[in-house]
């Protein structure tokens, strides 16, 4: 195998190791035995590392999913070389992974305080790791939304996803400022995740004043005006990098019929069968051409226009789209 094969191994190596040292520390917890599997498990890994074979399935050779070695770094096989008992728990896991995952997505079209809101979320597998959330707060005026992408795919992606999810809600559940809110939360998912693993987002609460705006990282939300579009670019690093990371608040006035518009990169990066990208110009014209007829005409538009990009080529990457409008 080559030498960048040996060395993305070596990623994993800490985390082995992590493990090693926990199952020897709980030692007296379990049999001897299964203790002894357990480790030799996590040796034979430590030793494809260092042979250059960690990552590559031991039936065809080929590479074994990346989002599989993130979840479980001592896997051995590809999806196509699983035993039947392994193939059986693995549609398990999926399953279960996309009921819990189609559970935490708010209703597709909340109303509150004169404001509407639509929303598209298509994973481009059975779960993916894009963000998306809708919560009327306490007082019963204020709307929280939020649209995110964390760093990866698959189950691994979806279940960190999950994570950010129930740090929202816990955090929104305190009587904190936005700033404050998305600080925490960046601090909450810094500590409890490997440190590969980050989100971009961007989130928000709307009120009868108008909008309060975090981006952290993420593709800038535009607001769609009569005559206008503006980019809200971001303020801040995305969640997960640094754990006293810092974050900025804008506030937005929104005229009636104005919308602000949140979405994930899967869209803009969107390939036609040329390999060209979506981009943003094209979302855009496809957001102005239904500006008058809604948020759900435009959102739908947008995903239709998308299809019709790409044509027979596959999507590769989840996505989602936000569309809060101020009430005529």
């Amino acid at each position: 195998m080559s030498a960048a094969s040996t060395s993305a191994g070596q990623a994993f190596r800490p985390q082995l190791l992590l493990r090693r040292a926990r199952l020897q520390a709980a030692a007296t917890s379990v049999s001897a035995a299964y203790l002894d599997d357990l480790i030799a498990e996590i040796d034979s890994a430590l030793r494809r590392i260092d042979t250059g074979t960690f990552g590559f399935c031991e039936t065809c050779h080929d590479t074994i999913e990346a989002d599989r070695l993130e979840s479980n770094p001592l896997v051995r096989f590809c999806l196509d070389h699983l035993s039947q008992a392994e193939l059986r728990a693995h549609q398990q896991d999926l399953e279960l992974a996309t009921q819990i995952q189609s559970k935490l997505l708010p209703p597709r079209d909340i109303a509150l305080e004169g404001w509407d809101t639509q929303y598209r979320y298509e994973p481009v597998g059975a779960v993916g790791g894009d963000y998306c959330d809708l919560i009327g707060l306490g007082d019963g005026k204020t709307l929280f939304f939020a649209v995110g992408d964390v760093a990866g795919k698959g189950v691994a992606a979806s279940l960190l996803m999950t994570h950010l999810s129930a740090i929202f809600r816990s955090l929104l559940s305190l009587d904190l400022s936005l700033a404050d809110v998305v600080s925490r939360a960046n601090r909450l998912f810094c500590e409890s995740t490997a440190p590969a693993h980050y989100a971009t987002l961007v989130c928000g609460r709307a009120t009868a004043d108008g909008v309060e705006l975090c981006n952290a990282g993420h593709s800038a939300p535009l607001l769609l005006q009569r005559d206008t579009i503006q980019r809200l670019d971001s303020t801040g690093l995305p969640l997960g990098l640094f754990c006293n990371g810092q974050y900025t608040v804008r506030h937005i006035s929104l005229g009636a019929g104005e919308s602000l518009v949140l979405y994930t990169d899967g869209i803009t990066d969107a390939l036609d069968p040329a390999g060209d990208e979506y981009q943003e110009e094209r979302l855009i014209r496809s957001l102005r051409d239904h500006f008058e007829q809604g948020a759900d005409a435009m959102a739908d538009s947008v995903l239709r226009d998308v299809a019709r990009f790409r044509q027979t080529r596959p999507p590769v990457d989840d996505m989602t789209l936000l569309i809060v409008r101020r009430r005529r």
